[in-house]
């Protein structure tokens, strides 16, 4: 047992670490330490839950707290808090000959390969690293239960590679899809590491969700077959966990000699806990917690057959001792606190030449004994239940662009259509935008009011948007300004439901995550714009492509992504029916000339920004003139300058006034006279639209050129139309017949107004004119370029470019780390040289910018990759709009 030496004080001892970066977030072992031969190992780190630890492909779990500060176990998540030292596997059996053989992790597995992307790899599977697998988008097998394959795989019990089977509970089946944990990774191994073996091929599969009831469980899956042509009648197998309750203390130790262990046998539970529940080296003000394994499944129903304990120091050195521990009955009581390891033990396994046994366990965590044995009790009844339970929307995929001191956010409505796996119907209800200056470690500040008794700790959120009824509008981008260049933000999506009240349980939403593993993850750090830049909206130009005059609409357009953009140049344009006014986003495609529709029957105008739809990485927003005649003023007169006609009341649209929908802004923008004439027309009653009414002016659409309808709002209900009675007009715009027409009823009546009740002695002759409202329509065509760089203007800036911060003097406000300094060169060219050189003329660093942003960062490393010293530099920026020159200084 060489492995727990790393606990032993290195006063005097040269350790050397080796972590080669393998793929994503795959580490190599330390060569003095690892059984295996070192091109095979690799490590994973499963962070999707509240218990984050490392997972090597050879049997072993945590290790890496000390002195590599790589999770292992840590609980809860970001809290820097490891409890387990070491988790690995015994097992063994006594063969024929009457050998005995404990195959272990310390000595004798061997990480097996597979194919990925044609190459043999011993890298773990891991589902959210698409690196380690044959990721294939197109591959939708289990898109129809919402867990598409995209070429995830798992072993059969043949050996081969086949679909993993995600049971359905709304049909009692199980069909092939993707993984079945939201993050689960996938290895194999052998004992033909050792001496002696028994022919063992170990499949391990782990299983993580980071929901709030199963957020502090691990499950862990192994499938251990017998390849050989022996039948081992009395196998063995154990789960060896050394967990350490405590932190570096700054004497060499970390807490594990304060720790009991205990055992619960019908519930098949191991546990690990702090004799007092405090640890120097997690200070005064935490608690401990409590960590341990439960057996879910076991041959035969075996369950836990032995329970042991001891010093790791103290651990047989040959296979019959070790045989003897996890093959014995004994339970064995915790010694006095002391750095002590446990056996969970399982024996009298029937593993046959050929077969296949599954174990299956949970490593689990929780604050007390209380919450540690609730976690127990839910980790059972979802494997029962294949895993299945209540679960949050789909995780959404969230998109930023960085712009100067602002970010722009945007993501699609994959959470807003997915059906929760218990209950058969799509339960979400929103979205709430988390930032974090921190890197993850909060969210914000913490929320006093949350009414979500799921989460142990919510955080106010920076937006929240939520429906009542899945299917409602909701938003799908955010502009989040004010933020400081050079500084690292990261936000975080999450999409809750509306919880489930058989179960019951409140509202689930997603966890929160890291940027590059999560997709409603992103990392962002503004910079300055390059030189020269002009943004979308500069480029408007509105047009009027018919006779009537220009809106008072405006555009607003606005890119997130421009990876997703198309053509250079796009315009908006508005087509119209009595009911509703659409405009949709065209560009015209250069090499057919044909008109593309990105947008189209769009009908949100005056929204929050946020609820506009982006498309090809645009965002655009449209503002929408008042629905307010421009005026309403007499222009006929019976009687030369004698004004008869008054503006009286002006209530506004027919439908705001009665909460009716509102029709087409056709209607709106015509102008209209009130003509009063000898014969009149016939009005009728707004309460019904059918009641007549003789009226003593006609209404003419002027801008159509036809009459149109009149209904009278009538005070007293005598059927005649009195200014004196404050009567009401409304105009109907539907060409006029004589007949009523109830079908126009709301969409083409327009506004609700009367004239003054002393307009008594209008005459024929009279005219009043509502002039029409500056509303966007027809004629009215937006066009704007997208972002881009002007030359003249970029020539023009080359004289801002600045050295930010200076003098630079210990440290800049966006560093992260006091071993990475950063300072940067500010309102730069998209593409330029920058030279920077001692006082003396020596050249110390040579950067090419080449980023669509106008920032560059430099860690102040010279060419050799050496620090710089304190001094006054000059700089020297070199690009196709000209050059500049400067100085800066570095006080260290």
């Amino acid at each position: 047992m060489e492995r727990k030496t790393r606990y032993l004080k290195y006063t005097g001892l040269a350790v050397i670490v080796i972590l080669v970066l393998l793929s994503g977030n795959l580490w190599s072992k330390n060569l003095e330490q690892a059984a295996p031969p070192m091109d095979r190992i690799t490590q994973i780190i499963h962070d999707k839950g509240n218990i984050v630890t490392t997972v090597d492909n050879w049997g072993y779990i945590g290790g890496y707290s000390y002195p590599y500060d790589l999770p292992s176990g840590e609980w809860p998540r970001n809290s820097g808090h490891d409890y387990i030292g070491e988790m690995k596997f015994w097992m063994g059996a006594v063969t024929p000959d009457g050998d005995t053989i404990v195959a272990d992790s310390d000595e004798d597995f061997l990480p097996l390969a597979d194919l990925v992307s044609g190459v043999e790899s011993f890298t773990i599977r891991l589902s959210t690293d698409t690196s380690t697998y044959d990721y294939d988008q197109e591959d939708t097998t289990g898109l129809g239960i919402g867990n598409p394959a995209y070429g995830w795989r798992v072993y059969d019990s043949t050996g081969s590679l086949v679909y993993n089977q995600v049971y359905n509970p709304l049909d009692d089946t199980f069909y092939p899809a993707g993984p079945t944990g939201m993050q689960q990774s996938f290895c194999r191994f052998s004992d033909d590491n050792g001496a002696a073996t028994l022919g063992l091929v170990i499949s391990q599969t782990i299983c993580q969700w980071n929901y709030c009831y199963n957020e502090d469980l691990l499950f862990v899956i192994l499938e251990i077959t017998n390849t050989s042509d022996v039948d081992y009648s009395d196998f063995a197998f154990a789960i060896y966990s050394d967990i350490d309750v405590g932190g570096p203390d700054g004497t060499g130790e970390n807490g594990r000699l304060g720790d009991l262990v205990a055992s619960d046998l019908d519930e098949n539970l191991a546990w690990t806990y702090d004799e007092d529940g405090y640890d120097p080296g997690w200070g005064p003000l935490v608690r401990t917690g409590i960590m341990g394994t439960k057996y879910l499944e076991t041959p035969d129903g075996i369950g836990m057959t032995a329970f042991r304990t001891g010093q790791w120091e103290k651990i047989p050195d040959n296979d019959a001792g070790r045989y003897e521990l996890i093959n014995s009955t004994d339970f064995d009581t915790s010694l006095p606190p002391a750095d002590q390891y446990y056996l969970q033990c399982t024996r009298g396994i029937n593993l046959t030449a050929g077969k296949t046994v599954r174990v299956v366990y949970a490593i689990i965590a929780g604050q007390d004994e209380e919450e540690f044995y609730s976690n127990a009790s839910t980790a059972q009844v979802l494997y029962d239940s294949h895993f299945i339970g209540p679960q949050p929307p789909a995780v959404p995929t969230l998109n930023a662009r960085v712009s100067d001191k602002k970010v722009y956010l945007s993501w699609g409505d994959t959470s807003e259509v997915d059906i929760d796996p218990m209950s058969g119907v799509v339960d979400f209800r929103g979205y709430k935008l988390y930032k974090s200056t921190n890197q993850g470690y909060t969210w914000g500040f913490e929320s006093s009011s949350s009414a979500n008794s799921c989460l142990d700790v919510d955080y106010i959120p920076l937006a929240a948007f939520q429906v009542e009824t899945p299917g409602k509008p909701i938003a799908h981008s955010v502009v989040d300004s004010g933020l400081t260049n050079g500084m690292e933000y990261w936000y975080c999506l999450v999409a809750y439901d509306a919880g489930d009240t058989s179960v019951p349980i409140t509202s689930l939403q997603n966890g929160f995550g890291k940027p590059g593993s999560d997709p409603n993850v992103v990392k962002v750090i503004p910079r300055s714009d390059p030189a020269g830049y002009y943004d979308a909206f500069s480029t408007i130009e509105h047009i009027n492509v018919g006779t009537s005059a220009l809106s008072d609409g405006v555009l607003y357009p606005i890119i997130f992504d421009e990876t997703e953009i198309i053509g250079d140049e796009y315009s908006v344009i508005f087509t119209e029916s009595d009911e509703v006014t659409y405009w949709h986003m065209i560009r015209v495609d250069e090499i057919t000339g044909d008109t593309v529709f990105v947008l189209e029957n769009q009908t949100l105008q005056d929204a929050d920004p946020n609820m506009y739809d982006v498309a090809e990485g645009i965002r655009p927003v449209l503002r929408n003139g008042d629905r307010i005649p421009r005026s309403i003023v007499q222009t006929g007169f019976a009687a030369e300058n004698d004004t008869t006609l008054h503006e009286g009341y002006f209530y506004g649209p027919m439908g705001d006034v009665f909460g009716a929908p509102l029709g087409s802004d056709k209607h709106f923008r015509s102008t209209y006279e009130i003509r009063f004439t000898a014969t009149g027309s016939n009005g009728f009653w707004f309460y019904d639209d059918v009641t007549p009414m003789n009226l003593p002016f006609e209404v003419w659409n002027t801008t159509l050129g036809y009459q149109v309808l009149a209904e009278i709002y009538d005070q007293d209900l005598d059927q005649v139309w009195e200014p004196e009675d404050r009567d009401y007009i409304v105009i109907v715009n539907t060409p006029y017949d004589g007949n009523p027409h109830p079908e126009a009823f709301p969409y083409n009546h327009t506004w609700f107004f009367r004239v003054a009740d002393t307009d008594t002695a209008y005459a024929i002759g009279d005219v009043l004119t509502v002039e029409g409202a500056p509303v966007n329509g027809a004629d009215d065509v937006f066009t704007f370029k997208t972002d881009g760089v002007d030359n003249s203007a970029a020539r023009a800036d080359i004289k801002n470019i600045r050295v930010v911060p200076d003098p630079y003097i210990g440290r800049a406000e966006w560093e992260t780390s006091r071993f990475y300094r950063r300072l940067q060169f500010t309102n730069l060219p998209e593409l330029c040289t920058i030279r920077i050189y001692s006082l003396a003329g020596d050249l110390v660093k040579t950067l090419q910018h080449d980023s669509n942003g106008g920032t560059e960062e430099w860690d102040m490393l010279s060419e050799d990759g050496l620090g710089i010293a304190s001094g006054v530099y000059l700089y020297h920026v070199e690009s196709e709009f000209g050059s500049k020159t400067g100085r800066f200084a570095v006080i260290k």
